[in-house]
């Protein structure tokens, strides 16, 4: 990882009078930076009251246990980090006291245990009795989760026979993790979502997700499917793909039926990214595969996501390091994301914000190209700063290339 001075060139100043360049010294990394200011406008330890706030808890306390894995310094002191998360794991927790209410909940509730897991795991956070409960709740859940006839797991018991991407970047980091797993059970649902979820004409990408009983207004009446790749969610499960892999030491295993199908899952899934990048920013849109479409804007959840993905599986070899060279496509996307995504404060260089993230996107809706697109975009949504932070992590870890992009740091 880099830590030296760097220089961050061009960073535009959200709401400043007029555009300017500016060439800033800067020794902060900006997932640091992001950290902090999220902490500042207490995120996290507050609920939303989005539909999504398991998964925005999840996920913030992913990134910070990411964070403090590659900056251990980080923990206890000044930051707090460790006091955050707890309280950021504290708040999700009370929404799951039982194994039957915690069944109830979507199977964004997996990401939640893992996070609360690893913090036990890690004995660097004081976990309450609270949130080791809700893992023990969640962990009891897991039996208790509906399947569709072929064995796939609904997403939510709300949504009969549905299934979703996003909720496989939930469970199979968690399947993996546990004792004894069941290595079969997890290929099973992911080729299920592949077989339900694969675009016509042989198109990498996946669907945001499919209905086993084709009743659903939106179901293509073959395999269930819903019309639209959904850049969010087909980040989601490129993570969870990504993170599998890495827990189940495939490294090395490509032998193994499961350890194959997930990296040419990635493989597939991440040349397609380096075609479907816009031309001019190297950034994604909301829906990946409608570059062209009207209204079909550039959304920066979704980006972050995937510049994390394509870093981490160089950086873990689940990607060759040759062309179509994804460093560069992540760095592209990363330095669009540091000039039209984050928000400078004029009067504040310690504080930055995240703009560009579209609100929840569910199936229950028409699910139809103009429900996407009309979704809402969130200023400072934890879905999009925690996938800052994780896409920033990987890009501090890069060494610089004699002839690629400076590492950027921040400028407090």
């Amino acid at each position: 990882m880099l830590l030296q001075t760097t220089t961050l060139l061009a960073v535009s100043v959200a709401a400043a009078a007029t555009a300017t360049t500016t060439t800033t010294t800067t020794t902060t990394p900006f997932s640091r930076l992001m950290l902090d200011s999220l902490k500042t406008r207490l995120q996290g330890i507050a609920s939303s009251g989005a539909p999504s706030s398991t998964l925005e808890s999840a996920v913030l306390a992913l990134s910070i246990e990411a964070l403090l894995d590659q900056y251990p310094a980080s923990g206890p002191g000044p930051d707090n980090d460790d006091l955050f998360l707890g309280a950021v794991l504290d708040l999700a927790a009370g929404a799951f006291p039982d194994a039957d209410r915690a069944a109830d909940r979507p199977m964004d509730r997996f990401a939640l245990a893992t996070a609360i897991d690893r913090a036990i795991s890690s004995g660097r956070v004081p976990v309450s009795p609270a949130a080791r409960n809700a893992s023990r709740a969640i962990a009891a859940s897991l039996p208790l989760q509906t399947r569709n006839p072929d064995g796939g797991l609904w997403y939510y018991h709300a949504y009969p026979q549905w299934s979703y991407l996003d909720g496989l970047f939930a469970v199979l980091p968690y399947l993996a993790a546990l004792p004894g797993r069941n290595e079969s059970d997890m290929e099973l649902q992911l080729a299920l979502v592949q077989k339900h979820c694969d675009r016509p004409a042989g198109r990498p990408l996946l669907v945001h997700g499919y209905d086993w009983s084709r009743t659903a207004s939106w179901a293509d009446a073959k395999n269930g499917a819903s019309p639209h790749v959904w850049g969010r969610s087909m980040g989601w499960l490129l993570v969870g793909v990504i993170e599998t892999w890495e827990m189940l030491s495939c490294a090395g295993h490509h032998s193994r039926p499961f350890c194959h199908r997930l990296q040419r899952l990635t493989l597939r899934v991440a040349d397609s990214l380096v075609s479907l990048a816009d031309l001019e920013s190297g950034a994604w849109r909301q829906l990946t595969i409608l570059s062209e479409h009207f209204g079909n804007y550039l959304e920066s959840s979704s980006t972050a996501l995937y510049i994390f993905a394509l870093l981490k599986a160089l950086r873990i070899r689940m990607l060759p390091p040759g062309p179509p060279y994804y460093r560069h496509v992540a760095e592209r996307a990363y330095n669009y994301t540091l000039h039209s995504f984050v928000n400078y404060d004029p009067k504040n260089s310690s504080i930055i914000g995240y703009g560009r993230t579209v609100s929840v996107c569910s199936l229950n809706s028409s699910a139809s190209y103009e429900y996407y697109i009309s979704q809402p975009l969130m200023p400072n949504s934890l879905l999009g700063e925690s996938a800052f932070i994780l896409a920033s992590l990987e890009i501090e870890r890069l060494e610089p290339e004699p002839d690629g992009l400076t590492i950027p740091f921040s400028n407090k």
